[in-house]
């Protein structure tokens, strides 16, 4: 990146300012090379390059924030102004807790994707493709190409200096024809799971399948949730349950149960920075602690939850490295790889073996807070909903309204599909299989 000189300066600047009893520096440029199209044509092609520098200072045991995306030379000293005045503002006393990790550099970029990033012929002619498929078929086509690189720095006056650098992809296809459409998403970092053909293919495949839909009668249904629609189901998992800050608020049903068999025994779902089957793979938090694998289901037992260093004091635990950056720090902490384990069954097993029930591949406006503990969640069914009968699909359902607690999903589900994908988006990676799902409730 053209910035590097000049950002390490700026961090090393901030960080040994000697006004502050103690300073965290957090730098993030990211560049991103994106293509995106609609209705059959092109409308951006772009390469990006942002910068985030925050710096956190504590004094008088009171704690400041404040944030820039310049390098200015003299942006440096206004940013640290900034942040004591903050602190002076700010109302009781805090502490500022500071990793004490040493300096460590982490090259994690993928050389499949820095590749990708350069090839601008190979990225037009992967969209060309796409929208290609579209218009032979007489349907519309929309979707992404994302490939990005990232480096993060981070130092704080207790001698930590991190340096991380890595880079993930992104696809994804929508199709849409008459009153039917399809889509599919996919985060990659090798040549394995940049399965783009297979997406697109995919999806356009469940938009021509869509045509003519029925409405669904409610009621209480077997269901087979996609791996799409269980990243989101995994991503509200996270949010409400999956970490400290929802033990602290007394919701995280996970804590609360720690211990106990609750889950099918076949259920494992975790969250690991550098396992292989995740999308984006960072070896630190953004407080500089390095992270540590954890369990949130094993073998169907409640295990644990996620910390940050707040929450790790608070609740006198270890911290497991998943605090976000300080600009996001009324989320943290939360898991930002999780994974769940495969089964050994494939998706037409799985339809076989289903006498009636609904293939579900998207859920859509999802909404969790109606009871967090539960975390029990009102949204949509969309871009491909199917109606199972004597283990084969027989027709194409209206989008349909759903209320159904994901803990109790988790709780009644029977079958594990095989095949992983990643799925996550901007917000995290989240890689996983199909569910097969008694007793989803419709509305």
């Amino acid at each position: 990146m053209m910035m590097d000189d000049a950002l390490s300066h700026m961090v090393e600047k901030l960080v040994k300012n000697g006004k502050a009893d103690k300073t965290l520096v957090v730098a993030q440029a990211e560049e991103n090379l994106l293509t995106r199209f609609a209705v059959n044509r092109i409308h951006q092609h772009v390469r990006q390059e942002t910068l985030n520098v925050t710096v956190v200072v504590e004094k008088d045991k009171k704690v400041g924030i404040a944030g820039t995306s310049s390098l200015k030379p003299e942006e440096a000293d206004a940013l640290l102004d900034k942040a004591l005045q903050n602190a002076e503002l700010s109302s009781g006393e805090s502490t500022l807790e500071l990793a004490e990790t040493g300096e460590q550099q982490f090259d994690m970029k993928s050389r499949f994707v820095e590749d990708l990033i350069e090839a601008h012929d190979e990225r037009a002619r992967i969209v060309a493709n796409m929208i290609e498929r579209g218009e032979k078929a007489q349907a519309d086509a929309f979707g992404v190409l994302n490939a990005t690189r990232e480096k993060v720095i981070i130092r704080n006056s207790a001698g930590t200096h991190l340096q991380w650098e890595g880079s993930v992809g992104l696809v994804k296809a929508m199709y849409m024809k008459g009153q039917g459409s399809g889509y599919q998403i996919g985060q990659f970092n090798n040549p394995g799971n940049f399965i783009w053909e297979q997406l697109a293919e995919k999806a356009l495949q469940k938009c021509l399948d869509s045509q003519h839909p029925e409405p669904l009668e409610p009621g209480k249904y077997t269901v087979i949730l996609e791996p799409l629609a269980v990243g989101t189901l995994l991503g509200e998992m996270a949010s409400f349950s999956f970490n400290a800050r929802a033990a602290y608020q007394g919701h995280s049903y996970i804590w609360q149960h720690r211990g106990e068999q609750l889950f099918p025994k076949f259920m494992t779902i975790y969250d690991w920075g550098l396992d292989d089957l995740t999308a984006l793979r960072m070896p630190m938090d953004f407080e500089g602690y390095l992270k540590k694998p954890v369990q949130f289901i094993e073998g169907g037992e409640a295990k644990d939850v996620v910390f940050d260093s707040r929450f790790a004091k608070i609740l006198n635990h270890p911290n497991t490295g998943h605090a976000l950056p300080p600009e996001a720090m009324s989320y943290s902490p939360i898991p930002l790889n999780v994974i769940m384990l495969p089964g050994q069954k494939s998706m037409d097993q799985l339809i076989a073996e289903t006498e009636h029930g609904i293939i579900v591949t998207m859920l859509n406006y999802v909404r969790s807070y109606l009871d967090p503990l539960t975390v029990l969640a009102t949204g949509i069914t969309r871009n491909g909903t199917f109606l199972i009968e004597d283990g084969k699909v027989t027709k194409a359902l209206n989008n349909t309204r759903f209320l159904q607690s994901f803990v109790e999903a988790l709780q009644n589900t029977t079958d594990i599909g095989s095949e992983l994908m990643m799925v996550g988006e901007e917000f995290g990676s989240f890689t996983a299989p199909a569910l097969k799902i008694e007793k989803f409730n419709f509305m």
